[in-house]
């Protein structure tokens, strides 16, 4: 058995879009000549749940009860600055790698489109499609920059010899959401973030890293539904 601390700064992972805000108030558009606006005329939202939250001004968000999330693109990419923690060949293996394989990775996306399917249910207020029309929001979404605490479980050599490899959590992924309208196609809103879910120290196993997604992905989704919600009642005062 062995324990080992990876990097302090990956965290297991989940994206919270919302467009509503966080504890320190409502969700609101920036305002005034100062206000931080992209290139294709979206403006950054304060206090939002995000890291980096832009939408829209204006947007009659009551007009959609349809969405159609498009199927989640799962990478191994990450930013040109990143660099993956050091592998020590003697402890780690001659085969560990950081890189999750094509398999699953397809897997993850899979998951993501069930996920979303059981968290808007015929029991909420929207209705999921599988293609543009009229009131609809597509939502599209990618997984990518995923940073594991710990070389793939079957890459390890401890995997083989029976031996136990402990950190502080499972890892970190980003999910960068896109929202447009269906007709148009013109862009309503983007998303990026980065946040925590679970920050303990266990053992580091595919079963608990699988559960570790899951439970992320159905948090990010309750609460995309949530600001949805949340937006359309905003929408209507």
């Amino acid at each position: 058995m062995r324990n080992r601390q990876f990097y302090p700064a990956i965290l297991v992972t989940s994206i919270l879009f919302s467009l509503i805000g966080c504890a320190s108030g409502p969700a609101t558009l920036q305002q005034g000549p100062d206000a931080e606006t992209t290139k294709d005329g979206l403006v950054k939202v304060d206090n939002s749940k995000l890291a980096l939250s832009y939408a829209r001004p204006n947007v009659n968000w009551q007009q959609y009860s349809k969405l159609y999330f498009k199927p989640a693109k799962v990478t191994n990419d990450h930013p040109d600055d990143y660099r993956a923690p050091k592998i020590d060949r003697q402890s780690d293996g001659l085969n560990a790698t950081y890189d999750l394989p094509q398999e699953s990775l397809d897997k993850m996306a899979l998951q993501f489109s069930k996920t979303v399917a059981d968290v808007f249910n015929s029991e909420q207020p929207f209705e999921l499609v599988t293609q543009a029309g009229p009131n609809t929001l597509i939502i599209e979404t990618a997984v990518t920059d995923i940073r594991l605490t710990a070389p793939i479980e079957k890459s390890r050599r401890s995997f083989n010899s029976s031996g136990k490899t402990y950190t502080q959590s499972s890892g970190s992924m980003v999910l960068l959401a896109v929202l447009k309208d269906a007709e148009s196609g013109e862009v309503l809103a983007k998303a990026a973030d980065r946040a925590m879910g679970f920050d303990q120290w266990r053992q580091n196993t595919q079963v608990f890293n699988w559960g570790d997604v899951k439970t992320v992905y159905r948090r990010w989704a309750n609460d995309f539904k949530n600001a949805l919600i949340e937006a359309n009642a905003q929408t209507g005062n």
